[in-house]
């Protein structure tokens, strides 16, 4: 169950928004939630303290707590999104140092009704690469890793290597066909016959070097069989993620 929050000082949208959220999240996904509804930032933190939220809708021009208190406050309690919604879009350079998942500007229009279905989108694909993967070989032991915190796996004769953010590489017997299946999921995309590549670090495709561009800087071949898929794949997750 995904467990909501939605906080502002104006009774009248908090209604609007918690009537809008819960029609997206019902449109969205079969997956149960609880939505919580606010007009206090600092009884939306004693609740949240008590039975941790997984995503909060936050004013920022709060009386009590301000939402960029109430944000930092939150952030260091443990895991949870936060969507800032407000009047003021001159902020969203200084929210980003709170590092929220995104920025809704206050309307009731096509325009909100547009960005609220994408950043609703955005938190389901997110949601997804925060699944953790177990790993188990003699020189790592088990290791748990994130499906965001992996780059891309690589096929090596019986065995499949894992290369993730922060750590040496994780060889385990496998096979690239049977993972490429099961990832497609979870936004992993074949780009040949030795690469599963996660398109979260996916920077471009470089169509005149048959190569796939990461957000680190590193590249990997991509053969010409995986070319085209794989780039109507990039495609359709770079507009998902808007």
């Amino acid at each position: 169950m995904l467990r909501i929050a939605i906080c502002d000082d104006n009774r009248n949208f908090v209604e609007f928004m918690t009537q809008a959220v819960k029609r997206e999240f019902e449109t969205q996904t079969d997956e149960k939630i609880e939505i919580e509804s606010y007009l206090s930032s600092e009884l939306l933190f004693a609740h949240h303290n008590m039975k941790p939220f997984d995503v909060v809708f936050l004013d920022i021009d709060m009386p009590e707590l301000s939402g960029f208190q109430l944000a930092a406050a939150i952030s260091g309690s443990g895991d949870c999104y936060i969507i800032f919604v407000t009047n003021h879009p001159e902020l969203v350079y200084d929210s980003l140092y709170f590092r929220p998942l995104n920025f809704i500007t206050k309307s009731r229009d096509s325009f909100f009704d547009n960005k609220l279905h994408s950043v609703v989108n955005q938190l389901f694909i997110e949601l997804k690469q925060n699944m953790p993967v177990v790993l188990e070989n003699k020189i790592a032991g088990r290791v748990a890793v994130m499906m965001k915190g992996i780059y891309y796996i690589q096929s090596s004769k019986h065995y499949v290597i894992y290369h993730t953010c922060g750590r040496e590489p994780i060889s385990v017997r496998g096979n690239i066909g049977e993972l490429e299946e099961y990832l497609a999921a979870y936004d992993f995309v074949r780009i040949h016959k030795c690469f599963l590549v996660n398109l979260r670090h996916v920077f471009n495709i470089d169509k005149d070097k048959d190569e796939v561009i990461f957000k680190h800087g590193f590249r990997l071949n991509m053969s010409k069989n995986y070319k085209q898929s794989a780039d109507e794949k990039l495609t359709r997750y770079l507009r998902r993620k808007k």
